[in-house]
C-alpha cells in the first residue's frame, strides 16, 4: 500500500523551517512509504538573482537542492522512497524558460501551481484585501485562466491547491463557475493530476484544498489525485491525512496514484 505526501517544502524557499533530514523522519514516523520533497523553484519571471528570498530558492541554490534529495533518497533508500520533486509556478509568456530551468534535472514529479495573479500574489498577508479592491469575481476568473493553461503546457504532472484563492475565505463566486469548469476539463485534457491538500485545513478558510464541490468535479473527470500536506515543517509531513483520504473517498474517488520519473502509477484507495 502507499502511503504518501507529495507537497513537502525545505528551508532554502525561505518560509520553511527545519532540516530536509527531519521532514522525512518525521514521514518515516506517520507511517508513509513516499515523500516527495517539493520546494519552489526559482522565481524565474521575476528580475533579478533573487528577487523575493522570503518565497523560493534561488538559481544557485537548484543543484545543491537537488543533491540533498538525492542524498537522502540514497540513505533511506528500502526504509521509505525519497522523490525529486520540485514546485514550479507558472507564468504565462515563461515557459521555455521554466523549461530551461527544470531540463537538467530528472525529476520524479514536478508540482504545477499558479501563485502569481493579475500583477500580485494571490496567497500572500494581505492578499485578502485584493478581493475587496479588485473584485473577488475577476480575481478567481484570471485564476482559473491561469490554472487551465498551466494544466495545458504540458510543464507539470500535478496541479497544487487547486482553488487556491480561497485561501482567506473568499469562496468562488457562482459566476466564475465556468472558469472553474474550464480548469478541471484542461486538466482532464492533459493528463495531469490533482493534489488534495490539508494545507487549507491550517489556513483561514479552514477547508482543504480542493473543497468539497471542486473535488466532486474533478474525480467525475476523472483527475487522477495524490495527496499532500504542503508542510513547510518538519511537524507537518503527513498532517491532516486522514481528513484528505476521507475527502476523496467521499468525493468518489476509488485511487490516488504516485510518480517516478514522471510517469504515474495507480493505487487503490
Amino acid at each position: 500500500m502507499a502511503v504518501t505526501d507529495y507537497h513537502v517544502h525545505t528551508a532554502r524557499c525561505g518560509h520553511a523551517g527545519g532540516a530536509t533530514r527531519d521532514y522525512v523522519l518525521h514521514g518515516l514516523s506517520r507511517g508513509l512509504t513516499e515523500i516527495a520533497i517539493t520546494d519552489h523553484v526559482p522565481l524565474y519571471f521575476l528580475p533579478g538573482e533573487d528577487p523575493e528570498p522570503g518565497l523560493a530558492m534561488t538559481r544557485g541554490e537548484l543543484p545543491e537542492y537537488v543533491e540533498e534529495v538525492l542524498a537522502l533518497r540514497e540513505e533511506f533508500r528500502g526504509r521509505i522512497d525519497v522523490l525529486l520533486g520540485i514546485e514550479a509556478d507558472y507564468a504565462e509568456g515563461h515557459e521555455e524558460t521554466l523549461t530551461a530551468l527544470l531540463a537538467p534535472y530528472d525529476w520524479d514529479v514536478v508540482l504545477g501551481s499558479v501563485h502569481f495573479v493579475a500583477g500580485g500574489w494571490i496567497d500572500a498577508p494581505g492578499a485578502g484585501a485584493r478581493h475587496e479592491r479588485e473584485g473577488s469575481a475577476n480575481l478567481w476568473n484570471e485564476y482559473y485562466r491561469l490554472v487551465a493553461k498551466a494544466a495545458a503546457s504540458g510543464l507539470f504532472d500535478v496541479m497544487t491547491h487547486f482553488d487556491l484563492a480561497k485561501k482567506f475565505g473568499h469562496r468562488r463566486p457562482p459566476e466564475c463557475e465556468a472558469a472553474e469548469d474550464a480548469a478541471v476539463a484542461a486538466a482532464r485534457a492533459a493528463g495531469v493530476a490533482a493534489e488534495v491538500s490539508s494545507a487549507g485545513l491550517r489556513k483561514p478558510v479552514g477547508e482543504e484544498y480542493p473543497g468539497p464541490a471542486l473535488l466532486g468535479k474533478l474525480v467525475a473527470a476523472g483527475v487522477p489525485l495524490v495527496f499532500s500536506s504542503d508542510s513547510h515543517a518538519p511537524a507537518e509531513v503527513a498532517w491532516g491525512r486522514e481528513q484528505v483520504v476521507a475527502a476523496a473517498k467521499a468525493a468518489g474517488a476509488k485511487e490516488h496514484v504516485t510518480f517516478r520519473k514522471r510517469v504515474p502509477t495507480p493505487h487503490p484507495l
